[in-house]
């Protein structure tokens, strides 16, 4: 393997982070640990690099021949100066932390660091379903609705770093549900894998429903039953694809994409989901027919470490 060719990356997650070694594009080699969003964000990344030095001396090689380390980060970050500068409770340490100086100590190697929906974007458009298209949107919908922008070949950041990462927390339903971010009626606080569980236990039909008593309630569960036929599930998935659908017309709206890439665990089975989504945008979409195509991300579970590496190949100053 050819060292100095290869960056370190780490996508830091709230309940488990990955992390991996790249070289041009190809992930050599991957793993995860779990994480602590709650507790001692330096331990944690000192564990990280542990586990990365391992794993370079199984490809026959060192942590510190790479070229240098690429790390994502949730919350909104600073590219330029390398700064954590808000987060939703997860590792809120982060704030205050130099993530630089930490790297430079630990592996002596450059640092280089993005939130993580708009570094899975850049691996999506690098080496994914991007590819060919300068004009994106990502929507990634899971537990939380993570979304980013490419904007004519450039990740859009805005002056406070905050530009197209906020999708999940539009407003969607004017004085609805508290949101985690301290809003109400958001997207994520209205379809999103963490209020599923509420939604389906606060429907009129729960009682008699077949989701009565599960212990868990997530995306597989909810199209399983409606599937089966059981009245809660098949409204409760409605209700979120009406959310989700709508949300894409906004950001089309917003953002005038060439292409929209959608992941996330509501994407297991991605051709209804898909279907939906395209005759949503179809039908309230101002100008868009036959001008977006809606995919499926091509690289879910590697894209956040692919784009960290790409982090390399990207101008760290300039931004839209």
């Amino acid at each position: 393997m050819s060292a100095p060719d290869t960056i370190a990356a780490v996508d830091l997650g709230g309940t488990r982070t990955k992390f991996g070694l790249v070289r041009e594009g190809e992930l050599l080699a991957a793993a995860t640990v779990p994480a602590d969003a709650q507790g001692c964000l330096e331990a944690h990344l000192d564990e990280v690099v542990q586990e990365l030095r391992a794993m370079a001396a199984g490809l026959g090689t060192t942590l510190e021949a790479c070229r240098g380390l690429g790390l994502l980060s949730t919350g909104l970050v600073d590219r330029r100066a390398m700064r954590v500068l808000s987060t939703n409770g997860k590792y809120d340490e982060a704030i205050d932390f130099d993530f630089p100086g930490w790297a430079r100590a630990r592996t002596g190697h450059e640092l280089r660091i993005e939130n993580d929906a708009r570094g899975a974007l850049i691996g999506e458009w690098r080496y994914g379903a991007g590819r060919g298209a300068d004009n994106l949107v990502m929507v990634t919908i899971g537990t939380g609705i993570g979304t980013a922008v490419i904007s004519g070949g450039r990740p859009l950041t805005g002056p406070h770093f905050s530009a197209g990462n906020l999708g999940g927390h539009i407003i969607v339903r004017s004085g609805g549900r508290k949101c985690s971010c301290g809003g109400a009626g958001c997207l994520e606080s209205e379809a999103s894998g963490w209020v599923l569980p509420i939604l389906v236990r606060e429907h009129a039909g729960y009682g008699a429903s077949s989701l009565h008593g599960l212990e868990s309630i997530g995306f597989r569960e909810l199209t399983t039953h409606a599937d089966a036929g059981d009245t809660c599930a098949a409204e409760v998935w409605g209700h979120c694809l009406r959310m989700w659908g709508e949300a894409l017309v906004s950001f089309i709206h917003c953002f005038d994409p060439e292409r929209i890439i959608v992941g996330g665990g509501v994407m297991n089975e991605p051709e209804p989901v898909l279907a939906h989504f395209r005759q949503t945008v179809q039908q309230l979409a101002w100008g868009a027919e036959g001008q977006v195509e809606i995919v499926q991300a091509r690289q879910p579970d590697d894209a956040g470490l692919l784009g960290a590496a790409a982090l390399f190949y990207e101008p760290t100053q300039r931004h839209t």
